[in-house]
């Protein structure tokens, strides 16, 4: 079971004992992400996340990494549009220590001046690494398509302009405003000794008082009717983000929607993979991906296609859409899908690592948690007439948003518009 303790000022921890496991995984979760930022600080959540690791109060960075890494251990931290999430992974006998580094980093960091100028060029190096890569570039272009005018829209690591004006100020007013107590959820997971671990978060977390903030920046849907942008570029392959607008996290329907995803991209047995794939040839990658947030949500087929075979995959990936609207899923086909959607979800539960960040996520982004069983029956519950209403609800050609990058010419665009027409 999960054990969650909340503290007066509304920090939260929660956490699973596995005693049949050699390790231990502990994470500290800011409801901070990139839907926090105005455009002229677009980025600063990924940048202050690459600061913390700079130095802290107590620790210097060589002292932060070796009193991790120089255990066994492993430490790392990643930026989303709604969170951001620091985490080790160490044998059971580190978990006072490792509290206290890592507490220390993320709360007490020094961000001294030469380090942001330091990391700035690094991060504006990822910036264009990135930019160079199609099947990252074709996601932000994407991205930009579905939330438009939205931080939601735009790169969690900032643009060059940016990033190349956030300031020292910036950074310690957005730490000071968000990495606060209503805004922590701490998560552990793993052979960990309950006594420690709760007297520790206790000691560092519920002393800090909250710097009230406003809350994240909601998206106001509206329909744009079908919309596709092209960005040309020489390269050997065309990558394609086409989807529709998704659901939130809680939605009743979000199994449904996991369902969905496993038939028709999720693995190498489903619908597109076996159709663009290993039968026609189209495309060496495809798959469909579901992305939830709180307040909104997209489902979209990625692909790497052939400069010369855009239409010939696109048509292939549109019959699939109509077909699954028009036939409800086989029992059999559905049982699959099911099969693979429990294993998938309770196998990643077994390593500590997978199960803090399960159980962080939720927590942080739910406000509850579900147990195996529980996540088990509501995935059982949906019927092939779920899937079919809710294809009909989202797979809607009048909505789609078609990104494209690739070497694809002139009239691109109006080419792929007059072909969504067609099927619409």
């Amino acid at each position: 079971m999960y054990k969650i303790i909340e503290y007066s000022n509304g920090a939260k921890l929660i956490y699973k004992k596995m005693p049949d496991v050699s390790s231990v995984s502990f994470g500290i979760w800011f409801n901070a992400g990139s839907r926090n930022e105005d455009m002229p600080i677009n980025g600063i959540s990924h940048f202050l996340e690459h600061l913390v690791f700079k130095g802290s109060k107590n620790y210097t960075a060589d002292d932060i990494k070796i009193s991790i890494e120089g255990v066994g251990g492993s430490l790392n931290a990643f930026t989303s549009e709604e969170n951001t999430c620091y985490y080790a992974k160490f044998l059971a006998k580190h978990l006072k220590s490792v509290m206290k580094v890592l507490s220390d980093m993320v709360l007490c960091p020094l961000l001294k001046k030469e380090d942001i100028e330091k990391e700035r060029t690094v991060i504006i190096e990822e910036i264009k690494m990135y930019k160079d890569l199609p099947q990252f570039q074709v996601q932000e272009l994407f991205d930009d398509m579905m939330w438009p005018n939205h931080p939601l829209g735009r790169n969690i690591a900032g643009s060059i302009k940016s990033v190349t004006g956030i300031g020292r100020g910036q950074i310690m007013d957005y730490h000071a405003s968000w990495y606060t107590p209503q805004h922590i959820v701490i998560a552990c997971a793993g052979n960990l000794d309950e006594d420690v671990l709760e007297a520790g978060v206790k000691s560092t977390f519920s002393k800090y008082k909250n710097n009230p903030k406003e809350a994240f920046k909601p998206f106001l849907s509206f329909d744009t009717g079908p919309q596709v942008r092209v960005i040309s570029k020489d390269i050997k392959q065309t990558h394609i983000n086409l989807g529709f607008p998704g659901l939130n996290r809680s939605h009743e329907d979000r199994y449904a929607l996991g369902l969905l995803n496993v038939i028709l991209g999720g693995n190498m047995s489903s619908r597109l993979f076996n159709e663009v794939r290993e039968k026609k040839g189209l495309a060496y990658e495809i798959a469909s991906h579901v992305k939830k947030l709180k307040d909104t949500g997209a489902f979209f087929v990625h692909a790497g296609i052939d400069n010369k075979k855009l239409t010939d995959a696109t048509v292939v990936i549109f019959k699939e859409f109509d077909r699954i609207r028009r036939e409800k899923v086989s029992s059999g086909e559905l049982r699959r899908a099911k099969d693979f959607f429990i294993a998938q979800s309770q196998m990643a539960l077994d390593d500590s690592l997978d199960h803090m960040l399960w159980m962080g996520e939720s927590l942080m982004n739910l406000g509850f948690m579900q147990t195996k069983s529980e996540m088990q029956a509501h995935i059982e519950h949906v019927t092939s007439a779920d899937i079919q209403r809710l294809c009909k609800e989202i797979l809607r050609l009048d909505r789609l948003q078609f990104a494209v990058v690739g070497s694809q010419g002139r009239g691109a665009e109006e080419k792929i518009k007059d072909m969504i027409l067609k099927w619409i």
